[in-house]
């Protein structure tokens, strides 16, 4: 029997289109799976410890995750140029962008880190200083563990995103399925078994990410390999021209990063004042929110290989059919989501937490963001878009601006003032979903994200 026409997979007329994505996706969404996990199983195996520990592991991970995402942003200004170049057939190109990107994204994370390490007791407290005593012991422990993560992240996207953009997506799936099966391994021996605490979750992590930015390195270096860059990388030179290149797509998109994820962890300071419960329940939410998404993620993902390799032909009709046909299939995705996010939301949330107050207050946050899913796709799929063909400005000033004076203040107004907690918090980011599809949607449908095309043939004629 066959399915009602809401249900239907979108297809197109492009064979070559549909055969890239049913060979891309399966490979890209459990890579993503495996790497969501990591955070996940620290969140779920200190949740067996007490909501205290639970919520000083949620709120260190709002801003560990400003620190990740910034590198997976910045990440993809060389994953971009590494697409365009695969799509113009020019694989010294390809090396060259590859390992420029990694060259400087080692130089910027050491740094950080450093920064980040004598900064850490300062950074928390100016944060969470209104916490209970035991949270912000949990919070300190583990924050001063991961930190030393930071520059293995910025290898291991750097790596995995290479490898992806050029059209292999096995290396990555297989890179991040090992540093999710040491995570899972070492959590449950270190928290569990040898009962470390938060210490043990933020150990099993810094060992995770090390095990997959050793193995990503090795393979990007393996002559072996799609993509080897062990000649270019070796030079120790940044060149200007790729250098600028990169940078002008992941300096941008690590920028709005840091606007998205710094609000959160605003967010986070407001959730501070509201209670453990409060605390730990938006930590399950989020949790539920990030299982419950993986599909939608994981394509959204796919869309800079695909589009942007499009891009790389230099042909506008090309890109602009494929980025219409992934944003159907995105929109699909997020409709249909709804079903299975009402189906799996209590037993997912019991996986985090044994509390029924955390887990019910969870539920009520959940179903909330679950009632917006239609906005979600053009709200984060046409961002990806328009950073494949370069077209960077638009994501940077809607996304930060929509951050701060929608989410943010929207959060302070019906969180805070208005008394409705996590659920005003949770409210604040589904209206700024809407906002962000009414800036997006007209630039895509007007065909200007593809500018910087019109402007690379034009020096190119």
């Amino acid at each position: 029997m066959a399915l009602p026409k809401f249900l239907r997979l979108p297809v197109c007329d492009d064979p070559g289109v549909m055969a890239q994505q049913k060979k891309l996706y399966p490979a890209v969404f459990i890579e993503q799976t495996s790497a969501m996990l990591l955070g996940l199983v620290n969140v779920a195996v200190t949740g067996t410890i007490s909501s205290a520990a639970l919520a000083g592991v949620g709120q260190v991970n709002t801003v560990n995750n400003v620190i990740t995402y910034f590198f997976s942003n910045y990440a993809m200004g060389g994953n971009v140029m590494v697409a365009q170049n695969v799509g113009a057939g020019n694989p010294t190109g390809v090396k060259k962008s590859a390992s420029q990107s990694l060259l400087l994204g080692i130089i910027l994370s050491a740094l950080l880190t450093v920064a980040l390490f004598f900064g850490r007791e300062a950074l928390l407290y100016a944060l969470y200083g209104s916490v209970e005593a035991d949270v912000m012991a949990y919070s300190l422990e583990y924050f001063s563990i991961i930190i030393f993560a930071t520059p293995l992240w910025a290898i291991y996207y750097q790596c995995v995103g290479v490898f992806r953009s050029a059209g292999d997506t096995k290396m990555p799936m297989q890179v991040s399925m090992l540093m999710n099966a040491v995570n899972i391994c070492l959590s449950v021996l270190f928290v569990i078994v040898l009962d470390m605490g938060p210490r043990g979750a933020g150990y099993s992590m810094v060992c995770a990410v090390g095990t997959a930015a050793t193995v990503g390195l090795i393979r990007i270096m393996s002559t072996n390999s799609k993509v080897c860059i062990r000649d270019e990388f070796f030079k120790f030179r940044l060149e200007k021209d790729i250098v600028s290149k990169t940078l002008s797509v992941g300096i941008p998109a690590g920028i709005e990063n840091i606007m998205f994820n710094g609000g959160k962890v605003i967010l986070q300071v407001f959730l501070s004042t509201m209670g453990t419960v409060a605390i730990s329940a938006y930590s399950v939410t989020n949790s539920l929110i990030s299982v419950t998404q993986l599909p939608l993620i994981s394509y959204s993902a796919l869309i800079v290989t695909m589009v942007g390799q499009a891009a790389g032909t230099g042909s506008k009709d090309r890109t602009a059919f494929v980025g219409g046909h992934m944003l159907r299939t995105g929109r699909w995705l997020a409709c249909v989501s709804m079903i299975w996010k009402v189906a799996l939301c209590y037993p997912i949330a019991f996986c985090f937490s044994r509390d029924m107050t955390v887990v019910n207050t969870a539920i009520i946050m959940f179903m909330i963001e679950t009632a917006f899913m239609p906005f979600w796709a053009d709200s984060f799929m046409l961002p990806n878009c328009f950073r494949a063909t370069r077209d960077v400005k638009i994501t940077l000033v809607v996304g930060s601006t929509s951050m701060w004076v929608v989410r943010v203040m929207g959060a302070w107004l019906l969180g805070v003032k208005l008394g409705m907690q996590g659920n005003g918090l949770i409210l604040a980011m589904c209206i700024d979903w809407i906002v962000r599809c009414a800036f997006f949607t007209p630039r895509f449908k007007s065909g200007k994200w593809m500018h910087k095309m019109e402007e690379r043939n034009l020096q190119n004629a």
